[in-house]
């Protein structure tokens, strides 16, 4: 069979499979038996849509009919059960909550990483059962260099530290009310995506920056990281301490850097002018989008930084890593009494997150004494 033969083949037996599937959700009533093998075909029908993908981009025809119509496939499965609470076509938890499909799953890490500029920069790790191990060398190798023909090397004993990442539960809710589900124009799935992840995304924000607590992410200003200490107030800070973050950092972590600076300190030196009147803040373009920049690097401003430690400058993404688990569980609750005395219903969106600073050379921190 030939390549042009293989993907006819799996588009006709996409076609049948999908038709198959609708027809088996038609029916109101399945068993544990049935589920399972509703879950095994839906793996089936992933892993000819992934093949075929291949094929088509193999070929420079690439067809996206059919990812489309898979994601809008996952998208109705979890309408439904924002509306009615029906759960028969998710895939469900011991505890009477829904997996998210992940397609869903993506769009909500790409919303939050819109709403947080710090969670988006952050490295994003897979994945793994139990404590994830992060090797990370203690001092940097000093020994390289050229010997005579003959002669050895001198060898650098590595030593190496580790940060564990295990998981930390993270989530949010919101009730809706009955008429607001039971109106149709509105886009019921878009609309809780959309209000829970910007949540999510804030208070993740905040640990990344400030984490102390054992239920949270070992935030950043809390590190042995580099530290320029200023005496006296945020509107007496001068350029030349803000420079001094930028010589604080390793040279190699400068590509990329930024500057994430509290709000009120913002405003405090927004208005500072150079020699010539010219305003140290400017509006540039950064990866295609206006932005605020200092020192030509871009500034990301954040309610999440505390007032003696308002800012942070380095590459956040060489700097900090975020281990996210890949299913992120939403619940939903209507046959409690007290949402049935309201007329709501309660949804809950979870997930099992940690972060750690894994590079301290590629971050610093301004500190009011």
């Amino acid at each position: 069979m030939n390549k042009q033969e293989r993907i006819d083949y799996l588009k006709n037996e996409i076609n049948k499979k999908l038709n198959q599937l609708q027809k088996f959700k038609e029916v109101r009533s399945i068993s544990s038996s049935d589920k399972q093998l509703f879950d095994v075909e839906v793996r089936k029908v992933e892993n000819m849509i992934d093949e075929l993908e291949k094929l088509e981009k193999e070929r420079g025809d690439i067809n996206m009919e059919k990812k489309i119509e898979k994601r809008n496939e996952q998208y109705t499965v979890l309408d439904s059960y924002l509306r009615n609470g029906e759960t028969r076509n998710l895939q469900t938890t011991a505890y009477g909550g829904a997996v998210i499909p992940e397609n869903v799953h993506n769009t909500i890490i790409k919303k939050m990483e819109e709403t947080s500029p710090v969670f988006a920069k952050a490295r994003k790790l897979p994945s793994v059962s139990g404590t994830l191990k992060i090797a990370k060398e203690h001092g940097v190798a000093t020994n390289a260099g050229f010997v005579e023909e003959g002669e050895e090397l001198v060898m650098d004993v590595l030593s190496l530290d580790d940060v564990k990442l295990t998981q930390k539960r993270v989530g949010a809710a919101i009730q809706l009310s009955n008429q607001l589900q039971n109106d149709a124009a509105i886009d019921i799935v878009d609309y809780s995506v959309n209000l829970l992840s910007r949540r999510l995304a804030k208070v993740i924000e905040k640990s990344i920056l400030t984490g102390e607590k054992d239920t949270e992410f070992r935030g950043i200003i809390g590190s042995a990281i580099p530290t320029v200490t200023f005496t006296g107030v945020a509107s007496d800070v001068e350029m030349e301490n803000l420079q001094e973050l930028y010589l604080a950092i390793h040279p190699d972590f400068l590509t990329g850097a930024g500057f994430v600076i509290q709000r009120n300190f913002f405003n405090a030196i927004a208005k500072k002018t150079d020699a010539n009147g010219h305003f140290y803040l400017q509006n540039g373009i950064v990866n295609g989008k206006l932005h605020y920049t200092l020192f030509g690097l871009p500034v990301d401003i954040t309610d999440a930084l505390p007032d003696n430690t308002p800012v942070i400058f380095g590459n956040i993404e060489e700097a900090y890593s975020v281990m996210i688990k890949k299913g992120m569980g939403v619940t939903h609750v209507t046959a409690d009494t007290k949402n049935a005395l309201r007329g709501s219903r309660l949804i809950v969106l979870d997930a099992y997150m940690d972060g750690a600073v894994t590079n301290e050379q590629a971050v610093s921190k301004l500190i009011l004494a």
